[in-house]
């Protein structure tokens, strides 16, 4: 080796070492701009501050066993705010525990439609386990329907909207 190729040598050894620590700068850079981001979203309310409260009584309401009540004070917020999709999920909860699990599925699509992050599981969002249930007692419901009236279009409608949330829930297409 003579003195060119060891110079060579030499600064192509010096030019590795300085992109590696380059790159290594800028990638825990890039990785802490998107922890800030992941923590900020990991911070933010999970509902609107302008109805979080409203939306507490009306939980409060509902947990009491006074469905009467609750519906109305959801119905009212539903409302007030059409783009928000908590009083959906709301209104949806109220009628499960009416057990009437086709209106529900039928709220439910509607806040899934206005925040999709009801279904995502990485957010404290998540409603999926209880839009699953709600699915599966719906279609049960629908089908018996069918079975007594099978020209009824009301629940073939419906039972549209609940494939619809269904495959939404499974992740596919919409």
């Amino acid at each position: 080796m003579d003195r060119l190729d060891r110079f060579s040598l030499f600064a192509i050894i010096i030019l590795l070492i300085s992109s590696l620590a380059l790159m290594g700068n800028h990638m825990g850079e890039a990785r802490s701009r998107l922890d800030d981001q992941q923590k900020g979203t990991s911070k933010s309310p999970v509902i609107n501050s302008k109805i979080e409260h409203k939306v507490k009584s009306i939980r409060d309401i509902l947990d009491g066993g006074n469905l009467v009540k609750a519906e109305i004070l959801a119905k009212e917020l539903i409302q007030e705010h059409l783009l928000e999709g908590e009083p959906r999920i709301l209104m949806g909860d109220i009628f499960m525990r009416k057990h009437e699990p086709i209106m529900a599925v039928l709220e439910y699509k509607e806040a899934i439609d206005i925040n999709p992050d009801y279904l995502d599981r990485q957010t404290p969002m998540f409603q999926g386990k209880k839009m699953e249930v709600a699915v599966k007692e719906a279609l049960s419901e629908i089908e018996r329907n069918i079975e007594k009236n099978p020209e009824d279009k009301s629940m073939k409608k419906y039972r549209k909207d609940v494939y619809y949330l269904q495959r939404r829930l499974a992740g596919g297409c919409s």
